[in-house]
């Protein structure tokens, strides 16, 4: 500019005007890079906050989870307690039961219960076979018993089998007499138990059973024979 003879203020007033162009295009940039960080930043606080609400919302399915696994658990520990109140009240009705049937046998007043002495009940159950009694050895070395044979068959009771037993003396004998009733299809089954006192070769006071009749048909040796392998499966069980 002073090549071109331009005076001072001239020079003054034209690098001004420059300056004053530059500062405006230069504070345009910073204003357009200032727009477009905040909205990169709004993006991602918003990215931010979309994934803060499903770790939350995550947290939570976990923790609704963890507390319907403690309820059931809570269930099922209930359930079994009160199973085993169950059996443990069924048991000391059966105790009662028993204790009342002993309490009444051998009455001969009408009002007398016909059943079977305690010995009797509690003695090995045996059926004679080739000259041999066989019975059923459980665990502990605790022999199968009448007792524990009519338990077996008043589990079966239920909403839809009705059980009824029964006993009668019978000279040196005892019956037992079984009648079974199946609510749904209306089967009915009768099996009669005639057992006896006996004394083996090796002195050991058993109970015999010397006869089994089901629905009027007398069980030859051959299922006598099953049924006490079937018994050994149960009682050992």
């Amino acid at each position: 500019m002073f090549n071109d003879n331009w005076s001072t203020e001239q020079i003054e007033r034209e690098l001004a005007l420059k300056f004053s162009v530059l500062m405006s295009d230069q504070q345009s940039d910073q204003s357009f890079d200032q727009v477009t960080s905040s909205k990169e930043i709004v993006e991602l606080a918003g990215v931010l906050s979309r994934m803060s609400d499903v770790l939350d919302n995550q947290s939570l399915f976990q923790s609704e989870i963890r507390s319907l696994r403690d309820e059931v658990a809570a269930l099922r520990e209930g359930r079994g307690e009160w199973e085993r109140a169950q059996q443990v009240e069924l048991e000391s009705l059966r105790t009662e039961l028993v204790s009342l049937r002993r309490r009444f046998s051998g009455r001969g007043d009408a009002g007398g219960i016909d059943f079977p002495p305690a010995d009797f009940l509690a003695s090995p159950l045996v059926i004679a076979s080739g000259g041999e009694f066989l019975g059923v050895q459980g665990k502990g070395k605790k022999a199968f018993s009448l007792e524990d044979f009519v338990h077996l068959i008043e589990r079966k009771e239920s909403d839809h089998v009705g059980v009824e037993t029964s006993w009668r003396q019978q000279d040196a004998h005892w019956v037992l007499v079984v009648r079974t009733e199946d609510a749904e299809t209306g089967r009915e089954q009768a099996v009669v138990l005639v057992a006896k006192k006996t004394i083996t070769p090796s002195k050991n006071t058993v109970t015999e059973i010397i006869r089994l009749n089901i629905d009027g048909n007398d069980a030859p040796d051959a299922l006598l024979l099953t049924l006490f392998r079937q018994l050994r499966m149960v009682f050992n069980g």
